[in-house]
């Protein structure tokens, strides 16, 4: 027997034992995920591939509650955050056609907006310009132009100086997105369309404009008590300019991550920092990831680019599924498994006056800020500081209630709440 002979018979062997192992260890995150989707906590579409073979590929729960309509692969989501890494890669395209560069002030293109000359773009794309949000709550429910977005932003006084500390920011990314309109002489939208979307066969991904209708476009949930979702308050996507205004499906995402490791428009390895991207180093393998949270929707793309292992996890809900960015879902590729979750038991019921006795404003030690426990429509709700999101509570002992988006717990004991989640326990105490 020839030595190439007897490569190539080692080869057959090897090939079904790789294949088996991928079965293997997909099919224990798939029935990870579907315990989840039970628990009316995973509703949407889940992808993974490696090398471009797709491993996983599948539908979870439903796209419209309303209407009966069960997820497809053809479903669209929301892609909140996820938008700013097509923001950011239109910056990098525009200084590549010497249009402009990171080390640009902003006073360049936007020249009225105040402080301007210590902006620069690369403060905008890494959070640090000190830039303040919009006025969220203020415009939730009305279209707003992106030239309202900026007045409203900069109507507002810096955080910090520009370059000298970091915090995430929406409004650095709302203001990129009128960088690439003013340097590009297009629409943003536009711009993305031709520059990312349409090279790259990106056919289902777009902007979301007030009062489109787009196909196949699932409606967005938020937890309610035990299993139930309730559907997600109205948000106009005007306000999430550049900043997490996209849809797209997971096999468009796909796309994305292929073009990222094979370097179709940039290599993402030369910039200082992957911008709109984290960079972590999880299970000993370094990748890049994304996530975006909205109102009804949560998502996650991630690339192990040595691998070329993908994952992208679109969802029609918020849970604490995708509060660690994916890192569990993760590790079931390298043989750390996570347990599919305990079927959530019946909600349990607490007097009103003893939910009264619970409500009140505790101070969450990290950070100081305030966890506001409401009562309303005898249910507990949980606000975060100044936020005017609320998120239901649901009862799950006489004095223990779960909050179903980060899959923290609140147990309340006598003039304090013990916030407990993961191996974090937190006594937060009540305040007069």
């Amino acid at each position: 027997m020839t030595a190439s002979y007897y490569l190539f018979a080692l080869s057959l062997i090897a090939l079904p034992r790789a294949e088996a192992a991928s079965q293997s260890w997909t099919r224990k995150l798939d029935r990870y995920v579907s315990g989840f989707e039970q628990n009316g906590d995973f509703r949407g579409n889940l992808r993974v591939s490696r090398g471009g073979k797709v491993l996983l590929a599948k539908s979870y729960g439903m796209a419209s509650s309303t209407f009966d309509v069960p997820h497809s692969a053809s479903s669209k989501f929301l892609i909140a955050s996820v938008t700013k890494t097509f923001t950011a890669a239109a910056i990098v395209l525009l200084q590549a056609d010497g249009k402009l560069t990171i080390e640009d002030e902003l006073s360049k293109f936007l020249p009225d907006f105040p402080r301007a000359n210590e902006i620069k773009i690369k403060h905008l794309l890494l959070h640090s310009s000190g830039l303040q949000n919009p006025d969220y709550p203020s415009i939730a429910a009305r279209a707003v132009t992106p030239g309202e977005l900026l007045q409203m932003i900069a109507s507002k006084p810096l955080l910090f100086k520009p370059g000298t500390e970091s915090r995430y920011s929406n409004a650095g990314y709302i203001v990129l997105a009128s960088v690439v309109e003013k340097a590009s002489g297009s629409r943003f939208c536009d711009y993305l369309s031709t520059r990312i979307f349409r090279p790259l066969g990106m056919r289902n991904t777009g902007c979301l404009s007030s009062g489109q209708i787009v196909p196949k476009l699932s409606e967005g949930y938020v937890p309610g008590e035990g299993t139930e979702s309730l559907r997600a308050p109205f948000q106009d996507p005007s306000s999430f300019f550049g900043s997490g205004n996209l849809y797209s499906t997971a096999g468009d995402l796909e796309l994305w991550l292929k073009a990222i490791d094979e370097k179709r428009l940039f290599d993402v390895a030369k910039l200082i920092y992957p911008f709109g991207w984290g960079k972590r180093t999880w299970h000993g393998r370094e990748l890049l990831v994304q996530s975006g949270f909205k109102i009804g929707y949560s998502c996650i793309i991630l690339t192990v680019p040595d691998e070329r292992l993908h994952f992208v996890v679109l969802m029609n809900t918020q849970s604490g599924v995708t509060a660690d960015e994916g890192k569990t879902l993760l590790g079931f590729a390298y043989g750390i498994e996570a347990p599919p979750p305990a079927g959530r038991s019946a909600v349990v019921r607490v007097p009103e006056e003893t939910l009264t006795r619970y409500a009140g404003t505790y101070l969450y030690p990290e950070g100081g800020f305030p966890m506001h426990i409401e009562l309303a429509d005898t249910k507990l709700w949980l606000r975060w500081a100044d936020s005017a999101e609320r998120e239901l509570l649901t009862p799950i002992g006489a004095t223990e209630f779960l909050d179903r988006r980060s899959f923290g717990k609140l147990v309340f004991e006598q003039n304090q709440a013990v916030w407990i989640q993961d191996s974090k326990r937190l006594v937060c105490p009540k305040q007069r």
